[in-house]
């Protein structure tokens, strides 16, 4: 019976080939690069609030609110031991967008954060992420830095600091930057 493979043979082969693919296989896996955390900001609003969340540093991230009536930018970041939003937040972002005192009337807003990473002395001092507040009527936005220190807020010692305006866009009758 030559060239016709029996029953008997083919159970081994088969062995031998698993084993061989499962060596394979697992090789390839450990030479593969190393798989990289997924990052997902969220954001949402009505006709009152807006809402994200953004990125701090090593998977802390920090909770902020944008009230349309009053213009208030807020925000909190849970400390891990305490579940306490220790570090917060607050500024008003109706001058750094260009309203007048007392002449804002029915405002919309849109909040969305993006990751960035400020290098040297302001890395020390920045969170790894900006907030975008835009004017819905004109577009006009400006980027906000997020003051955050890990180690004090890894402390639980409550603080509350100011954001941070770093640039403003301004896409009508005017240039972006």
């Amino acid at each position: 019976m030559s060239g016709i493979i029996e029953t008997r043979q083919i159970v081994p082969i088969i062995a031998a080939a698993i084993v061989f693919g499962a060596g394979f296989g697992a090789g390839r896996l450990a030479q593969s690069p190393r798989v990289e955390r997924v990052f997902a900001a969220t954001a949402a609003a009505d006709d009152s609030f807006a809402a994200c969340t953004a990125a701090m540093s090593d998977g802390v991230e920090g909770l902020f609110l944008l009230d349309f009536e009053t213009g208030d930018l807020t925000g909190g970041v849970l400390n891990r031991g305490t579940a306490t939003f220790a570090t917060t937040y607050r500024s008003n972002v109706l001058e750094d967008l260009g309203f007048k005192p007392g002449k804002v009337k029915g405002p919309r807003f849109l909040l969305t954060s993006g990751l960035a990473d400020f290098g040297g002395t302001a890395g020390n001092t920045m969170a790894g992420s900006v907030l975008y507040v835009t004017d819905a009527l004109t577009g006009v936005t400006v980027a906000y830095g997020i003051p955050w220190n890990a180690q004090q807020a890894a402390g639980g010692a409550p603080t509350t600091s100011q954001f941070v305006p770093l640039d403003k866009a301004t896409p009508r009758g005017g240039k972006m930057k």
